[in-house]
């Protein structure tokens, strides 16, 4: 189901695509916990569908449930844990450049296209430009500028921003997430999905409120680092990505050094207590007492 705040781009992109005027290269950008590729893939599934009607994929024809079953022989999608290099999009044209199966269009996804290596971006060059006959790709990225020149100059651009929190706090209470602060939000950038993620995954035993108040507490001398750090030790992932939230927040409104320095040490807080048998306590109490002077 496509999320509300991109309703209206999914309904114009569904009546290009029924008019046969949908542009063969999309490039979808924006802010992350948008939902650029549940767009993306939603999209895929109006340009494969047999049946096509203005509100969307009709669902019940062949293309549809071999979408549903998630073995659509024309649609692929390219991933990597960290780059996507030259012969991971080289896989990807292969495909392509074949006969559609169902004799209908083809579809490529490449989420996170900002990390292609200059190669693989060469490489998607030439289909691009020459893209064979009803094939399709959707270029899907966080950071627009991350892209070469002559990527973005071959793709049709389309930017999204994040829904107002009005929009974001309804929708997250027909997902069951009733009562979400400004604070909270903000903590994750007004983003929903990201937003919706934290709820779904956060430690039952420490709510936003108890960590902000914590921190209150922590910033009046009221309670030590060490206290705090006991306390929140087996929510200590969530207790540092609100910290670095914080950090963040402050360094865009000062643009000082000791605030960003303050969201590089979060960022190294968070890879350490990765690892396993690390001693949680001294991370968290380390990181919480810069946050008691600052």
């Amino acid at each position: 189901m496509i999320l509300p705040w991109l309703e209206q781009s999914f309904f114009q992109f569904t009546k290009r695509s029924l008019e046969g005027n949908l542009h063969h290269a999309l490039l979808l950008s924006g802010p992350a916990g948008l939902g650029k590729q549940i767009l993306a893939e939603t999209l895929a599934d109006v340009i494969l569908c047999r049946q096509l009607t203005a509100q969307g994929a009709c669902g019940h024809c062949q293309s549809c449930q071999l979408v549903k079953a998630g073995s659509h022989p024309d649609f692929y999608r390219l991933t990597s844990e960290k780059q996507l290099g030259v012969d991971k999009i080289r896989e990807g044209i292969g495909k392509l450049n074949g006969t559609a199966q169902l004799s209908h269009n083809k579809v490529l996804v490449i989420p996170h296209a900002d990390t292609m290596t200059e190669a693989a971006s060469n490489a998607l060059l030439k289909t691009l430009e020459e893209p064979t006959k009803n094939t399709f790709i959707i270029l899907i990225t966080n950071k627009k500028t991350a892209l070469l020149p002559t990527i973005l100059s071959r793709c049709e651009k389309h930017t999204f921003g994040l829904p107002s929190i009005a929009v974001t706090r309804h929708w997250l209470q027909e997902q069951g997430y009733d009562g979400v602060s400004d604070g909270y939000a903000k903590a994750y950038g007004y983003a929903p999905l990201i937003i919706r993620d934290s709820l779904s995954e956060a430690d039952e035993g420490l709510s936003y409120d108890e960590f902000t108040q914590g921190l209150t507490g922590l910033k009046q001398g009221a309670l030590s680092p060490s206290e705090l750090a006991s306390k929140w030790q087996d929510s200590a992932l969530l207790v540092v990505s609100w910290l670095q939230a914080e950090a963040h927040h402050r360094y865009i409104g000062s643009q000082q050094d000791n605030d960003y320095q303050l969201c590089v040490r979060c960022q190294k807080a968070k890879k350490h207590l990765q690892h396993a048998g690390v001693n949680k306590i001294v991370i968290l109490s380390g990181l919480l007492d810069v946050f008691s002077v600052n």
